[in-house]
């Protein structure tokens, strides 16, 4: 009996023909419940059904990166917001690699055009980035297995340990693994010449060109995302003849001339980004643990970066099941292909190849994100086959066996995902600027500036926590809401200090949140932070990270 899955003239599902009131805009009657059957049983029933299963997804993520929203960070992630925000410039208060990234960068300054320097300016793009990893992943899932395979990789890797933190922070390497996800979609889709990219000669040039652009903006956020490009070739080659497949050098052209002038005109060097590259490790970094260990010690990494997750024993086990799953199933194999080939140039630069100096800190779990997508993708798919290809062995699963497949994935995958949860909701330094764990602080900072601004007519603070004060001094979506003065407290002895009548800013003064904020506040105040007994404290937040007192 032929499968439903793939045919062209399959018969739509039955809830197509079932008029929709448009007045009430009431779901129609039984799609529920085709939803419900269509995931459980992982058969594709017509693309409505999987338009609907990925906007529910992305609004699902979307709810959740709200909830678990983070406060921002004076580190690499306020590095780029502040080069979006003076873009374009040339920057010199951290590594000239990070200004290159303009694939993150120009987003962001659009965003900052739209918002202002404000919180949600600084929240958009990750937060979309990270929805469309999610619908990337659950997409691809669906070309190569089924739906339910591709909702409960979705699932995993938004949920994991290793993604999560990065949800809400302008960072790189999350972005670009966007980005690279939906051209792989979009070569699977060739490869499979499905009709929404190969119906006319003219979509599919359009779809080529698509990709591109994917790939090109990918290397514009992150440049070692160009480790799993080869990926692409082996999917399009011998199915797409070679002279249509240079339509996906056409973007790319464009946007390597681009970032060439960009980068003259900006930097004075068109090849600034190769140059940086190249140079990225030379010199003394701020931390060696890193440096100078066995070659083992590299290979090593992947496996110490996710054992130390909470969830650690279950995604090494994600790991096994991508090893061996590449030698069962071709579309596994691809799978292995696509991590393989991020993990070897990763760990050869990243230390193995010259121990003494490597080009990247691997020990940072965020660099290990463009091959996540690929593990989950490939231990949810293996599971799901293996209990499908196991089930008719036993009699009472014989004619239940796609069902009882879907059931046991789901309920798989939630297990690490609600490890994963219940540890994030412990108060750790790590996890107590969530907005679920209560890391409002800076906005109940600014909620407070608002009703007090006018008597605040000059706010002094440390040279991070300043940082974080600007984007705050703005209301959430943009505009002024504040004023006064803010100026900069330096214990460089000469220095203007705060005088009597003005305010004091001081964040995670006291705790191991922002191990910056504290050690200046300790170098203003003391090891103990002792405010002077003079000082009116006058705010407070509930989480005890942002602190105001006013001078007397």
């Amino acid at each position: 009996m032929t499968s439903e899955v793939g045919q062209v003239g399959a018969p739509p599902p039955a809830y197509d023909s079932v008029p929709v009131d448009t007045e009430s805009r009431r779901i129609p009657p039984g799609l529920l419940r085709d939803l419900l059957r269509g995931l459980l049983r992982g058969r594709l029933r017509g693309r409505r059904l999987t338009m609907l299963v990925g906007g529910l997804l992305a609004l699902g993520v979307g709810i959740v990166e709200v909830i678990y929203r983070l406060a921002p960070y004076p580190s690499d992630q306020l590095n780029y917001f502040e080069a979006a925000r003076d873009f374009p410039s040339h920057p010199t208060y951290a590594g000239l690699h990070q200004f290159l990234r303009h694939g993150l960068i120009i987003p962001m300054w659009l965003a900052q055009q739209v918002f202002g320097y404000s919180q949600v300016a600084y929240l958009i793009v990750p937060m979309l980035a990270s929805v469309g990893l999610a619908v990337g992943v659950y997409v691809l899932g669906v070309l190569l297995f089924n739906r339910v395979v591709g909702v409960g990789a979705a699932i995993l890797t938004i949920g994991n340990s290793i993604v999560f933190p990065d949800l809400t922070a302008p960072l790189p390497d999350l972005p670009a693994t966007t980005l690279f996800c939906w051209a792989v979609v979009l070569a699977v889709a060739l490869r499979q010449r499905g009709t929404l990219v190969t119906a006319t000669r003219s979509r599919e040039t359009a779809t080529l060109i698509g990709l591109g652009v994917l790939l090109g903006w990918s290397y514009l956020t992150r440049e070692y995302i160009v480790f799993v490009w080869p990926l692409i070739p082996i999917l399009l080659v011998r199915k797409i003849p070679v002279r249509r497949l240079l339509w996906i050098l056409l973007p790319l052209a464009v946007v390597g001339l681009g970032e060439s002038i960009l980068n003259a005109v900006v930097f004075g060097d068109p090849l600034a980004r190769l140059h940086a590259s190249a140079s990225h490790g030379d010199g003394t970094p701020p931390v060696t643990d890193f440096l100078g260990h066995s070659r083992e010690w590299y290979l090593t990494r992947l496996t110490a970066v996710t054992g130390s997750t909470p969830e650690g024993t279950l995604l090494k086990a994600a790991l096994v099941a991508t090893v061996l799953g590449g030698f069962l199933s071709r579309r596994l194999a691809l799978l292995l292909a696509w991590a393989a080939s991020f993990y070897v140039p990763l760990v050869a630069l990243g230390g193995f190849l010259d121990p003494d100096a490597p080009m990247l800190r691997i020990l940072k779990e965020r660099y290990w994100l463009p091959l996540v997508p690929a593990v989950m993708l490939s231990a949810t798919a293996g599971l799901w086959l293996l209990v499908r290809g196991g089930a008719p062995a036993i009699p009472f699963l014989r004619s239940r066996g796609v069902l009882i497949a879907g059931i046991v994935t789901l309920a798989a995958v939630a297990v690490p995902v609600t490890v994963a949860e219940q540890a994030r909701r412990q108060p750790t330094p790590a996890t107590a600027t969530y907005a679920a764990n209560g890391g409002t602080g800076l906005e109940e900072f600014r909620s407070w500036l608002a009703g007090e601004g006018p008597e605040v007519t000059t706010l002094w603070t440390e040279r991070r926590a300043i940082r974080l004060v600007r984007i705050f001094v703005n209301g959430a979506v943009g505009g002024p809401i504040w004023n006064g003065r803010l100026e900069t407290w330096s214990p460089v002895a000469g220095k203007p200090r705060p005088a009597a009548g003005d305010y004091v800013f001081l964040y995670s003064a006291r705790s191991r949140v922002c191990n910056p904020c504290r050690a200046n506040a300790e170098a203003l105040l003391g090891r103990t932070v002792s405010v002077p007994s003079g000082w009116r404290p006058v705010f407070a937040s509930s989480d005890g990270l942002a602190e105001v007192y006013q001078v007397r």
